[in-house]
């Protein structure tokens, strides 16, 4: 004989209001039509499909480390959005000015495109000579960074969500404390960093800041922000 199907919230909250004394106010197999009652029978059945039916979006995929990261932190690094003067002193033709795209590649002319991102200047002259440089006369390039932002989003429980531009790389603890935050209010054990790839798809990491405001070393893999990730501090769950 099979076992009989668990309750959805909706009928626990209908026996719930089956099974209420009629000096509480609630009608039999109805809502309660006193606003304060209602609100809270809401949040209950809520609360009650939560945990008996587990009713909530699906996860989505992890963002994994790459190599990028354990040096991304470094102030030098170049990012995404950085605007680069480049130059070619036996190939004037070929100078310009390119921005760092999404993808963390630029566009040489007649060479094609270079990943530049997460590189110093110097690696990415010797990436840039590495695609162009038979090209040149005289295998020279030089690299210079004219202009950079790091743009990242914060929302959530902060005081100040909205876009943070920085002119230099942000970590996590970084770009919520400069968001403002209230120890009373915001999660501080779950916030989570969301991240669109070249691809579309979004990934997402889970960062325990509350252990590093508390002094306990990071014992995952290195991992560093990188613009336009998306920041989210969830709020305290408390109990009335």
């Amino acid at each position: 004989m099979s076992a009989p199907a668990a309750p959805t919230g909706e009928n626990m909250l209908s026996n719930l209001f089956a099974n209420v004394p009629p000096n509480h106010g609630l009608r039999t197999g109805a809502l309660p039509y006193h606003p304060a009652s209602l609100a809270a029978a809401a949040a209950l059945g809520v609360a009650l499909c939560i945990a008996v039916s587990g009713c909530q979006t699906p996860e989505l995929p992890p963002i994994m480390p790459t190599a990028e990261d354990a040096n991304a932190t470094n102030s030098i690094a170049l990012h995404e959005g950085d605007a680069l003067q480049i130059k070619f002193p036996s190939a004037p033709e070929m100078d310009s000015v390119q921005v760092i795209r999404a993808d963390g590649k630029i566009t040489i002319l007649n060479a094609g495109e270079v990943k530049v991102s997460g590189m110093t200047p110097g690696e990415a002259q010797k990436a840039i000579l590495d695609k162009a440089g038979k090209l040149l006369k005289v295998p020279e390039v030089s690299v210079t960074v004219q202009s950079s932002a790091f743009i990242v989003y914060v929302t959530g429980s902060v005081m100040k969500p909205g876009k943070l531009i920085s002119d230099r790389p942000l970590t996590v603890l970084q770009a919520v404390i400069e968001s403002g935050i209230d120890p009373a209010k915001s999660n501080l054990k779950k916030v989570k960093v969301i991240r669109t790839d070249a691809s579309a798809h979004n990934g997402y990491k889970v960062i325990n800041l509350k252990d590093i405001f508390d002094g306990v070393a990071w014992q995952g893999e290195p991992f560093a922000l990188k613009p336009y990730d998306i920041i989210v501090v969830p709020e305290k769950f408390t109990w009335f």
